[in-house]
């Protein structure tokens, strides 16, 4: 997929121990990094419609400055046309990436302060008011298990 990703660095060392066996039994990974891809993509669509993020803690509710100027899905959080919750992945045989190709990702995951990116050429702050951090991208213990699932499910096959 063209674009740049935001990246979550993730170790559990479950999941990684699960992942040498694998690669030590099997020659191609990019299976299990599919399947693994296509459940995280469920997961994140499930927390979206939530509205929370990977623990299950609620997203910080939008500003009421900001609701009154949204011109539209004034009642959801991180949701003007929804290019946001488009989430992709890529897996390789060396491994997954999984994110959003949407360049304002970053900001809505980690936040950003008021003027932070600078000044508009009239003088108004980049952004013009703090933006807290609403992190939408994450791996809950459902999805760790999943995950151990996943790769069990490939690493017995290999013994196969």
């Amino acid at each position: 997929m063209a674009g740049s990703f935001l990246q979550i660095q993730y170790d559990d060392h479950l999941v990684l121990d699960a992942l040498r066996r694998l690669s030590a039994s099997a020659a191609n990974l990019e299976p299990a990094f599919e399947d693994i891809g296509e459940a995280l993509l469920l997961s994140h669509a499930n927390r979206w419609r939530q509205m929370v993020d990977a623990d299950g803690n609620p997203w910080h509710p939008l500003s009421e400055a900001y609701r009154q100027e949204k011109p539209k899905n004034k009642d959801k959080i991180l949701v003007l046309d929804g290019y946001l919750e488009r989430l992709h992945y890529d897996a390789t045989p060396d491994g997954l990436k999984l994110g959003t190709d949407r360049i304002y990702g970053a900001v809505q995951q980690f936040g950003a302060k008021k003027g932070e990116f600078g000044v508009t050429s009239h003088g108004v702050p980049i952004p013009w008011g703090d933006i807290p951090a609403r992190p939408f991208l994450g791996v809950s213990e459902d999805d760790k298990r999943e995950i151990l699932d996943i790769l069990s499910e490939h690493l017995m096959g290999s013994f196969r």
